[in-house]
């Protein structure tokens, strides 16, 4: 028999490696009572094919892993503490016994090797978008079952993810950009700061130039990636990237044609920002609140942004009479759409305004009432509004 050279193009085994993966993939979907042996058996063999030649059988890989995260999350129990010891004798054996067998530990046990074969695939800038994609789709769920567990790997992620974003986006790319900063939105939630300080320098500019971006899901996924920071920063003492996130915010919401998701998600960081850099914001002019306390448009997201301020910031009382004239010109719109948010957002004005000792006095004497019973905040407002002299009402307050 005469030598046949061989060819890629004739090679079919893919096709078996692919419905292997996907028989797999619906056992670890059907079986929830074997994810610890899942884990054992099946998860290393799953890594060690992260890196398959063939693309197709390469995603098909990765999603039956996120598969199997999943699973995790919805059927592997509360996660466990690290280095949490029980008490007691021999059930102290049984029930550190029990935790090393947890699929939670069974995962962070293999997160080194998962991690770095799964980064050695999209590492390369000529990496393919739906690879990329993938591939931070497939991180982003190991940190929603696994948080805090990237912390080694933190330089090369973002390394990755500033290359990545570093592109100007587009409409095949618009999908990348969101999935990256959703990621990134993540790990800054299930990180500490000490874990990425050494490399905050490096993707923050990059952070800024992507809020500036004209794709609308683009834009106000970066918003919410800074919300994030700030809030595993808390509290912020200053840096240049907080000053021009502030000046981008209100840029944003001064602009007349800014999309309703990138506004909402500028208000949140506008509120973000006094909430954990509040020394930072209070020697800003407050021009922000002129944009964000309007009258026209969707005001849902400006009413929770302020509930959100005057329940964890204290501001002088000109903020506060100014906010609430704003809110009563909100009560006096027709419709019932949101009332009892802007209620709520009052009642929390109100709180600054009235002495914590006098609002408690009227609070108890309110809820002594069959009123109440029905609607409890509108009935405890309008009493603070009326009966407590200390309430100035102010015209233009910012």
């Amino acid at each position: 028999m005469g030598y046949r050279r061989y060819s890629d193009d004739e090679d079919t085994s893919y096709k078996i490696r692919r419905s292997a993966t996907k028989l797999l993939a619906a056992v670890i979907h059907t079986r929830p009572d074997l994810l610890s042996s899942i884990l054992r058996d099946i998860s290393p063999v799953l890594i060690s094919r992260f890196g398959d030649r063939e693309q197709t059988v390469r995603l098909e890989v990765w999603a039956t892993y996120s598969t199997l995260l999943s699973q995790i999350s919805t059927y592997g129990g509360p996660l466990t503490k690290t280095g949490e010891t029980p008490v007691g004798g021999k059930r102290k054996r049984e029930e550190e016994m029990d935790i090393e067998e947890s699929p939670h530990m069974l995962l962070r046990a293999q997160v080194p090797g998962l991690s770095k074969a799964l980064l050695a695939q999209i590492r390369s800038p000529k990496t393919a978008t739906p690879t990329l994609q993938a591939g931070f789709e497939l991180l982003k769920g190991l940190l929603s079952v696994a948080p805090g567990s990237l912390t080694t790997q933190t330089p090369q992620i973002f390394a990755i993810l500033k290359n990545t974003l570093s592109q100007p986006s587009s409409t095949t790319t618009s999908g990348l950009h969101t999935t990256c900063l959703a990621f990134l939105s993540s790990y800054f939630s299930t990180h500490s700061p000490a874990a990425f300080a050494n490399s905050l320098s490096g993707i923050t500019p990059t952070l800024l130039k992507t809020c500036q971006e004209r794709h609308p899901r683009v834009s106000s996924e970066a918003f919410r990636a800074f919300s994030s920071l700030l809030r595993a920063l808390k509290p912020v003492k200053g840096g240049d990237w907080v000053d021009s996130l502030y000046e981008l915010s209100v840029k944003k919401l001064g602009s007349s044609d800014t999309d309703t998701d990138v506004r909402s998600s500028a208000e949140q960081c506008v509120g973000t920002l006094w909430a954990c850099a509040t020394e930072v914001m209070q020697r800003k002019d407050k021009k922000e609140w002129v944009a964000i306390c309007r009258t026209t448009g969707r005001t849902e997201g400006a009413v929770e942004v302020v509930s959100m301020v005057a329940r964890e910031v204290y501001i002088d009382d000109n903020w506060v009479n100014g906010c609430v004239a704003w809110v009563m010109v909100l009560l006096q719109k027709s419709g019932r759409s949101g009332k009892a948010d802007v209620f709520t957002c009052l009642d929390l004005l109100l709180r600054r305004l009235v002495h914590p000792h006098c609002y408690c006095i009227l609070r108890s004497h309110t809820l002594s009432s069959g009123t109440t019973l029905i609607f409890p905040p509108i009935f405890q407002v309008l009493c603070c509004h009326i009966f407590v002299p200390t309430f100035r009402r102010r015209i233009s307050p910012f």
